[in-house]
C-alpha cells in the first residue's frame, strides 16, 4: 500500500550477508517447472538471511519498489549499488526481482513529493531512468555480465527482471491530490503509455504490469479502473493488470476481484491476465477493521484465501499472488504505522520467529505432491475420426493447476481446456497434455493416439 512507502526516501532494502555469505550458504533454484506463481511483497527490511529464508520456503517473486528518487538522486546520476546486491541476492537464492517503479527525484519538480512525474523534462528523465533499469537489469543486462558475475561466481544463473509494475496504488489521493477519479485515470494512464514506450525499447518482450489497485477504502476504485480503460490505446500498453484487494473477509476479497474482473471483461480484456500484487491479514489482535485476526486467525484466513484464489486461477486469469509482507517491520517505525494491518501482516515477527502463518504459507510454496492431469474428451485411444481439428479436454487433480499439450513431435506450449488441434493431416496422431501446479510440481504425460481418416 502506497502509504508505506512514500516517506521520505527511507525505503532502503538493506543486505546484510555479503556475497560470500550468501555463495556459501545460498539455495539452488527449484527443481522441475519453474513456478512464479507465490511472490511476496516487501517494501524494506529484507537482508541477507531474509532471502535465504525466502530461498528455503520456494518464494520465487519478490516485489519491491524501485525507487528513481534513490537511484537517480541527481540528474544523470545513478546510484545502483544497494539495488544490485538486493536483485543479485533475491536471483542467486533462485528468486525473480519483479520491482514496482515509483518515486519521484527532487529535481524532477514535484517538490520532494513522491508523485508522478507532471512536467515534459520530468517524464523525459522518467524515461530515461526506465531505460537505464531495463538496459542493467534486463535479460542480457550490463549488472549479470559483470557485476553479478563477479560477486556470485561465473556459475550463478542470472534471473533478469522480466517485468515491470508501473508506480503503485495511483488511484489513491496521494499521486494525484485534489483530482477527480477520472482525471486520475487520464494521467495515469499516460505515465503507462510513456513507460511502455521506454521500457519496451529497451527489451520488447518485457511485461508491463499496471500499478495495484487498491480496491479497500476507494469508493471509486472500479471506476478508475473503467476510466483508465478509456485512454486511447492503454490496452496495447499494458500485459497485466493488477489488484490490491484487502479485505475484513474472504467474501469481500472474492467480491472484489470478481468486480475488478467483470470492469476489465466489460472493455473487452478478459484475457489479459490479473496479478495479486498485495493481500494479507494482520496477526494483531483482532480490531474494528476487521484484517487483524490473531496468530491462529492470520494463519487460518491465509489458508482459505490462497485455495479460494487457487480454485479461482483459471476463472479470473490469475497469473501472480503477492503475500504482504515477509517479516514484520520494526515495531513503531513509519512502515509499522502505515495502516492498521501493516505492523503484523509478516509471516515472521520482526526479530524473526516464525508465526502460525508460515507453516501455512509454505503448505502452499512447498508442496511437492504432483497432480494427475485427465483428459476428459476427444477422440477414444486408437480411435477414428473425420474431423482434422478434433478438440480435447482435460483436467487436474489440483486446483489452480496450469497445462501443456502438444501433437506428435511438436514442443509442449501453454494450453486451457477445452484445446482444439490446428488441422491436421489424414494418418495417426498422437496428443499429449500434463497439469503443472501452482508450485511448480508437473504431472506425468498424459496421451491418446487416434487417426484422422
Amino acid at each position: 500500500m502506497a502509504r508505506r512507502v512514500k516517506a521520505g526516501g527511507t525505503t532502503h532494502l538493506a543486505i546484510a550477508l555479503t556475497g560470500l555469505a550468501l555463495l556459501a550458504f545460498g539455495v539452488p533454484a527449484a527443481q522441475g517447472a519453474r513456478s512464479e506463481f507465490y511472490g511476496i511483497t516487501q517494501g524494506q527490511g529484507l537482508n541477507g538471511q531474509d532471502i535465504l529464508g525466502m530461498g528455503l520456503a520456494k518464494v520465487r517473486m519478490d516485489r519491491f519498489p524501485l525507487q528513481w528518487n534513490l537511484l537517480e538522486p541527481h540528474n544523470n546520476t545513478f546510484q545502483w549499488t544497494k539495488t544490485d546486491t538486493l536483485i543479485g541476492s533475491l536471483a542467486f537464492n533462485g528468486i525473480r526481482a519483479a520491482p514496482f517503479v515509483w518515486g519521484s527525484p527532487p529535481w524532477a519538480g514535484t517538490g520532494g513529493l513522491q508523485r508522478p512525474p507532471a512536467t515534459t523534462a520530468a517524464r523525459t528523465a522518467w524515461q530515461t531512468f526506465l531505460k537505464a533499469a531495463v538496459a542493467r537489469y534486463g535479460p542480457g543486462g550490463t549488472y549479470w555480465s559483470t557485476v553479478y558475475r563477479q560477486r556470485f561466481g561465473s556459475g550463478a544463473t542470472p534471473l533478469p527482471i522480466q517485468s515491470w509494475q508501473i508506480w503503485n496504488e495511483p488511484n489513491l489521493k496521494y499521486s494525484y491530490p485534489g483530482t477527480t477519479y477520472k482525471v486520475k485515470a487520464e494521467k495515469y494512464g499516460q505515465l503507462v503509455q510513456i513507460s511502455h514506450t521506454a521500457i519496451k525499447a529497451k527489451d520488447p518482450k518485457a511485461q508491463i504490469v499496471l500499478a495495484g489497485i487498491t480496491t479497500q477504502k476507494d469508493p471509486d476504485a472500479f471506476n478508475f479502473l473503467s476510466s483508465l480503460y478509456a485512454v486511447r490505446g492503454i490496452k496495447d500498453d499494458f500485459d497485466a493488470a493488477a489488484q490490491h484487494p484487502y479485505a475484513s473477509t474472504l467474501t469481500k476479497i472474492r467480491t472484489a476481484i470478481q468486480h475488478f474482473r467483470s470492469v476489465m471483461a466489460s472493455h473487452g480484456d478478459k484475457a489479459t491476465p490479473l496479478w495479486i500484487t498485495e493481500f494479507a491479514w494482520g496477526s494483531g489482535p483482532p480490531d474494528s477493521a476487521g484484517i487483524n485476526k490473531g496468530l491462529s486467525g492470520q494463519a487460518s484466513a491465509l489458508t482459505n484465501s490462497y485455495n479460494m484464489l487457487l480454485a479461482n486461477r483459471t476463472a479470473w486469469n490469475l497469473q501472480r499472488v503477492f503475500w504482504f509482507l515477509w517479516r514484520d517491520p520494526a515495531p513503531g517505525s513509519g512502515s509499522a504505522d502505515g495502516c492498521s494491518f501493516c505492523g503484523t501482516a509478516g509471516l515472521l515477527t520482526y526479530d524473526r520467529t516464525q508465526k502460525p502463518a508460515m507453516s501455512a504459507f509454505k503448505a502452499f510454496t512447498t508442496d511437492s505432491t504432483a497432480p494427475q492431469a485427465t483428459i476428459t474428451a476427444g477422440p477414444a485411444q486408437g480411435s477414428s475420426t473425420s474431423d482434422p481439428t478434433p478438440t480435447f479436454s482435460f483436467n487436474s487433480s489440483q486446483a489452480g493447476s496450469t497445462f501443456q499439450c502438444h501433437f506428435d513431435a511438436k514442443p509442449f506450449a501453454p494450453c486451457a481446456s477445452p484445446y482444439t488441434a490446428q488441422p491436421l493431416i489424414k494418418g495417426m496422431h498422437t496428443f499429449n497434455v500434463k497439469a503443472i501446479d501452482a508450485a511448480g510440481n508437473e504431472s506425468t504425460v498424459q496421451s491418446r493416439s487416434f487417426k484422422v481418416v
